[in-house]
């Protein structure tokens, strides 16, 4: 296929997916760039390639291990409290527009996480970081501006036309600025982000690459950037299908209830129809419609049936993994439009090709906050499960009708739930 004059090869095999992603990954190690004009996101992991990349995911990976999850939880945990302590401070149950509130949780969460800031965006709703993150979400505009860098990027650069106003990018370059000033100065250590980054700028592995104040920034906005809208999308999603699918919302409740009061990062970690709940609401609601991969030298996919022949690739060939179509293909998820958790039960996970479920990608390039997000959400469920039942109300619409001016396939008007607080025992 084609994306304007960019021919595309659509690679929907699992197998070929995985060949692609991580047998031959040193074929096809990089993402296309996406506003590499823009200086922050120039050097953001996500657009960087070679040595660089991998200087700065290793000093990038360690804070997303299973010990570091576990310390960072209780930052997590202090912003769902907060979550749950305004949501129950009527004591009646809650009409609200999920994908808001969710948006103000996941912003709260990064905040404090990643940039050591506290913030109580559903309290103080206009505080400075809230509004910075919705002044950087990919609508309106900046959807604009990335078809047109698509089609012609040499104009855009000629133009100087960037996806950040001069605004966004001189708070977040400030408020890092004096974050490491301060931290340096006084010689504070936080568990976060930035404090790994700057022990990686301290201690580099590769003497070669000198990560700078720049590449500290560039990462950290990345994190927010990736996290603030799409885990926030994926959150809706599931509050909308454990509304419309009672029966599963009852049985998730019935496990959180099994397990101990007090929620822990090991409680959450043995919830095994939680996380067949969480996998199957990312399957059926991919947040993005595909990813990408691009070759470094020429390439050639042999076949694997008589009939077929080889297909060669030249260097700079780019290559697309269709999320959702992979996701919603039946010949992998029978009847794929339902809402099934038990597709990702224990017994039947292992029947699944691991090619065709790539909701955070596949292979070295996948996302680097997988775990993160998926703590973050299966958090929040339990607190809210705890507290309240999910139900419709009039204002939910079943089934959503997606925006077609927007890429996360919620409505322009949000998804509406009603929150029932439970009745204490």
């Amino acid at each position: 296929m084609y994306q304007f004059r960019q021919p595309i090869l659509l690679v929907r095999d699992p197998e070929l997916v995985k060949q692609i992603t991580i047998k031959d990954f040193d074929a096809f190690p990089e993402h296309v760039p996406v506003f590499p004009m823009e200086p922050l996101i120039a050097k953001s992991l996500f657009n960087l390639s070679g040595p660089d990349w991998h200087e700065v995911r290793s000093a990038l990976s360690p804070s997303f291990t299973s010990r570091k999850m576990k310390l960072l939880f209780t930052l997590m945990a202090n912003c769902s409290d907060q979550f749950i302590s305004y949501l129950n401070k009527s004591g009646d149950a809650v009409q609200l527009e999920v994908l808001d509130a969710f948006t103000r949780y996941t912003n709260d969460v990064i905040a404090t996480c990643a940039f050591g800031i506290t913030c109580d965006s559903l309290k103080n709703r206009d505080n400075e970081f809230f509004l910075m993150g919705t002044a950087s979400r990919f609508t309106g505009v900046k959807m604009f501006k990335f078809f047109c860098y698509t089609l012609c990027p040499s104009v855009m650069k000629f133009l100087k036309i960037g996806y950040f106003g001069a605004k966004v990018d001189a708070y977040f370059r400030n408020i890092i600025k004096e974050t490491l000033k301060l931290r340096r100065q006084q010689q504070i250590e936080r568990l976060d982000m930035i404090n790994l980054l700057i022990e990686a700028q301290r201690n580099p592995k590769n003497t070669e690459y000198k990560m700078t104040d720049e590449d500290i920034t560039a990462q950290a906005l990345i994190f927010f950037l990736a996290g603030f809208d799409t885990v926030a999308s994926a959150m809706t999603f599931l509050a909308y299908e454990l509304a419309v699918n009672p029966d599963v919302q009852r049985r998730l409740h019935e496990e959180i209830c099994r397990s101990s009061e007090e929620v822990t990062y090991e409680t959450i970690k043995s919830m095994s129809y939680l996380e067949s709940v969480v996998s199957e609401s990312l399957r059926l609601h991919s947040n993005l419609p595909f990813v990408d991969r691009r070759s470094t030298k020429p390439y050639t996919i042999e076949p694997v049936d008589p009939s077929e022949r080889p297909i060669h690739l030249e260097k700079g060939t780019v290559v697309w993994l269709p999320t959702c179509a992979l996701h919603l293909d039946e010949k992998h998820f029978p009847n794929p439009k339902k809402f099934d958790p038990e597709r990702f039960s224990e017994e039947n996970r292992p029947h699944i090709p691991s090619g065709a479920y790539i909701p955070f990608g596949s292979g070295p390039r996948s996302c680097i906050a997988s775990r993160f997000a998926l703590l973050e959400i299966k958090l929040i469920v339990i607190r809210l499960l705890q507290n309240f039942e999910i139900v419709p109300n009039a204002k939910t619409a079943i089934p959503l009708i997606p925006d077609k001016t927007s890429f996360n396939g919620l409505p322009a008007d949000g998804v509406w739930v009603t929150l029932k607080p439970r009745s204490v025992n």
